[in-house]
């Protein structure tokens, strides 16, 4: 046993401690059991709180009497800490076990470690690495890097250890919370890079070690268990900003000379096209904090070319070969593909992640439904948006906006003092998308509404694991017959309520903590995917509602109300469904919240508002279209128009197939169908004692309703229809495939002309041809007083009476501006009065 000793080489285990928690004995046992002879322990106790290190060297003392304690009176970060064993530790014939002070070894994990860097001739060798509390799940077994210097993840999240990467081999990076290195190396490298604290030591390091030629393996045989949480830890740090700091800094010192020019023009673009991805996918922080790593390059120049003249030395293998043993590609881009091909469903316990099913029909839908959107379009993108309705021309420059926006001064009408619609200050800001080109900004904006609406109602139908139910959401909704309406009519506000409405419920849902069903739960009667949301989450959600309507009621007020109206419906949906009453409180609730925060956004501007300004004046005469147009989607000329009908099929259909979760979607759409759709007729035929809105913005929740109904009906005939016995249920679902088929006709047809049947002589253009010729240098400012139909003004109108209407617009042109309700003074008695 003696000589057995006096062959093994030494190892200095050199585990960095700072205020530990509880768990630390387990660490301290893990350590006292290794089965490793010649293994001597180095504590570096890191903190500013003296009576902390004490007690912390205290319980150390108890366990290892052994060891040898040093205090460093400060946190420089774990990978200087670790320096100090080049001072502490004399010699380079043994190991180093580089551990934090979370890791618990198994008993063979040293003596396993050493015998693989023997076996395999290796600088630096790692263990598998696996859960804390559930040592089955895995947390690491060696990481990837690619040429951008981010970390590729080999497994995923709580993986189960079935032995599937049982294997050794050789990685790029091993996880500095435990690796063995040779302790010469170690000398030779110069230790960690001193510059990078907390997050990135260790890619630096193995970086390092693959240029001077030394292997870096992974065996997965030697096994510990590792807590993590250095953010739960550390939370003063600026994880995400520390982290792209290091990354950058790694790849600007460590890439070959010949290939950094080419490297660093590539990880600017590749930022930013992670800061656009950022934005539509929640992660901007982490974006903005890529991109500051980037620039923060410039002024670190000096300390860059001082860095890699000490790293030149070493550099002993060609460069092709260290870019080799990387990643091809960017792994922050696989890895956000990765997650997209994950989703996480809501068990009857607890929450899983799994694989979704791999498919390009997404791709297809959309490149077919956007294809038919540009083709619809195809006359507006060329020849500009005419002035038809609501579409009123952008004013040439967005100074003039945003002045309007900002000034105390309303000039519509007859002018008064009051606060300005805030549209035109984001308005004026979207003028930044398109270089100050206000046409095109113009034709981006109203053609963008659609394709934003139709982005929301995929968002919003995620609730279901199926892609074809995604799918049929997005197809129904799209080929609703109520867009070339809008279009053909102008009705801008009909538009922004089709962007707006997906998005309300979406993050509505969101909010309330609503999340996808498991799938497999299909025997068991889930009503909901309900989440358990923390306080702070559920704000935060909530708060992204505000958000939401705020920007839909900039444009369209009305738009606020409704949202309420939304909640209330889906609320009692929720309850017909005999799902979860406290999930209908929290959908009541978070639209009352998400309004009232909405409004307060929209102050001072809201204080000018009236009920009968924001819903527009009525019409002239009898306003009845007839329930066959309010049904049919008929707000404007769109042909063959009755088939739309079939649409409501599968409404029907989802409520007669569906059970469980499915069905709970199936009632919530029904809801709106019927809630918004009485609505519709009622205020079509002046049945209510309050003017409604106009009918597209009524129809567009019913449109939703629909397009959630078919794919509701689809996900029913995929779980809860295929698969049974012959019976009445398979010819209904397959009657509701068709019915979409039969009921998005209308809305291809109407893509022929490529205008969406706007005329292209708009009254807006008449009325200014007959407004008298006033000289540049005149001194004339004067007023047009149009009296008609609310719908055929082109300005925002004023009922007088019995659905005469009237407007007043200034001698300039009419812009965006006047189709905003202006605020009622004493001017109007006067135009009434004469």
């Amino acid at each position: 046993m003696e000589e057995e000793t006096r062959e093994a080489p030494p190892v200095v285990a050199i585990v960095v401690v700072h205020e530990p928690g509880p768990w630390f004995d387990e660490v301290l046992a893990a350590y006292g059991e290794q089965d490793y002879p010649s293994l001597r322990m180095l504590f570096l106790l890191t903190g500013s709180d003296e009576e902390v290190r004490a007690e912390t060297e205290a319980r150390i003392r108890a366990r290892l009497p052994q060891s040898f304690v040093r205090s460093l009176d400060a946190n420089p970060g774990f990978g200087a800490a670790v320096n100090e064993v080049l001072r502490l530790v004399e010699g380079d014939k043994g190991f180093f076990l580089i551990s934090h002070d979370d890791v618990a070894p198994d008993a063979d994990m040293l003596r396993l470690l050493v015998e693989e860097l023997y076996r395999s001739n290796a600088g630096a060798v790692g263990p598998k690495l696996v859960d804390w509390t559930d040592p089955s799940v895995l947390r690491s077994v060696g990481l990837g890097l690619d040429r951008f210097g981010a970390l590729d993840q080999p497994i995923e999240t709580d993986e189960v250890d079935q032995e599937q990467h049982d294997g050794v081999r050789d990685v790029f990076v091993l996880p500095s919370a435990c690796l063995l290195i040779r302790a010469d190396l170690f000398r030779r490298l110069g230790g960690f890079d001193t510059a990078i604290d907390f997050h990135g030591d260790d890619v630096e390091l193995c970086w390092r070690m693959h240029h001077s030629g030394a292997r870096v393996v992974v065996a997965p045989s030697a096994r510990a268990r590792h807590r993590g949480g250095l953010f739960e830890r550390r939370p003063d740090l600026a994880h995400a900003t520390i982290a792209a700091r290091h990354r950058v800094r790694a790849v600007a010192t460590l890439t070959g000379s010949a290939r950094l020019p080419g490297r660093l023009l590539e990880l600017v673009l590749l930022t930013l096209g992670e800061l656009v991805v950022a934005v539509f996918t929640g992660r901007v922080r982490q974006g903005i904090a890529s991109l500051r790593a980037v620039l923060g390059l410039i002024p670190r120049v000096p300390a860059i070319i001082r860095r890699r003249r000490e790293v030149r030395p070493i550099r002993e293998v060609p460069e092709r070969e260290v870019l080799g043993l990387q990643e091809r590609g960017s792994a922050r881009w696989s890895s956000y593909l990765r997650s997209r091909q994950t989703a996480t469903f809501v068990g009857a316990d607890r929450n899983v992640r799994r694989w979704r099913q791999s498919t390009a029909a997404p791709i297809v839908a959309w490149v077919l439904v956007l294809a038919a959107l540009v083709i619809g379009s195809r006359g507006l993108i060329q020849s500009g948006v005419p002035a038809v309705g609501e579409f009123l021309r952008f004013p040439s420059s967005p100074q003039s906006m945003w002045n309007a926006y900002a000034s105390g001064w309303n000039p519509s009408g007859g002018g008064a003092s009051s606060a300005n619609p805030t549209g035109l200050g984001l308005l004026s800001l979207l003028s930044f998308v398109t270089l100050f080109r206000m046409a095109l900004l113009q034709t981006l904006f109203v053609v963008g509404l659609v394709a934003i609406g139709m982005l929301g109602v995929w968002k919003t139908a995620t609730v279901f694991p199926s892609t074809r139910a995604r799918i049929a959401a997005l197809v129904v909704y799209a080929a609703n017959p109520i867009v070339p309406g809008a279009f053909a009519i102008g009705s801008l506000d009909t538009l922004v309520a089709y962007a707006a409405v997906p998005w309300m419920i979406h993050a509505g849902r969101r909010a309330v903590g609503v999340g996808t069903a498991d799938p497999r739960t299909i025997e068991l009667d889930l009503r909901d995917g309900l989440i358990d949301l923390p306080l702070g989450e559920r704000v935060r959600r909530t708060l992204q509602l505000a958000l939401v309507v705020a920007l839909g009621t900039a444009f369209t007020p009305v738009l606020l109300p409704l949202s309420i109206v939304i909640g209330v419906l889906l609320a009692i949906g929720t309850l017909l469904a005999l799902a979860s009453w406290k999930t209908a409180l929290r959908q009541v609730v978070v639209s009352l919240a998400g309004a009232a925060v909405a409004a307060a956004l929209h102050l001072p501007w809201i204080t000018t508002w009236t009920w009968d300004g924001i819903v527009r004046a009525s019409p002239f005469g009898d306003p009845a279209r007839g329930l066959f147009a309010v049904a049919s989607f008929e707000i404007g000329p769109v042909d063959i128009i009755a088939l739309s009908l079939a649409l409501y099929i599968p409404v029907i259909a989802a409520l007669l197939l569906a059970r469980a979760w499915r069905l709970t979607w199936a009632v919530r759409a029904g809801s709106l169908v019927v809630g918004f759709g009485a609505l519709a007729v009622l205020g079509d035929r002046g049945g209510l004692p309050m003017r409604m809105p106009q009918a597209g913005v009524l129809l567009v929740p019913v449109a939703f309703g629909i397009a959630i109904a078919a794919a509701a009906a689809l996900a029913a005939f995929d779980l809860d229809v295929r698969g049974g016995s012959f019976g009445w249920r398979q010819p209904i679902g397959l009657l509701a495939g068709a019915a979409v088929i039969v009921g998005a006709m209308p809305g291809l047809v109407s893509i022929g002309d490529g205008r969406w049947s706007a005329p292209s002589t708009p009254l807006t253009r008449l009325v200014e041809a007959r407004l008298p010729d006033v000289p540049v240098d005149a001194d004339a400012d004067y007023r047009v007083l149009l009296v008609g139909d609310a719908r055929m003004l082109p300005a925002a109108a004023t009922e007088y009476r019995d659905g005469i209407s009237y407007a007043v617009m200034s001698q300039d042109d009419l812009e965006i501006s006047d189709r905003w309700t202006r605020p009622v003074t004493a001017y109007d008695d006067a135009v009434v009065a004469a």
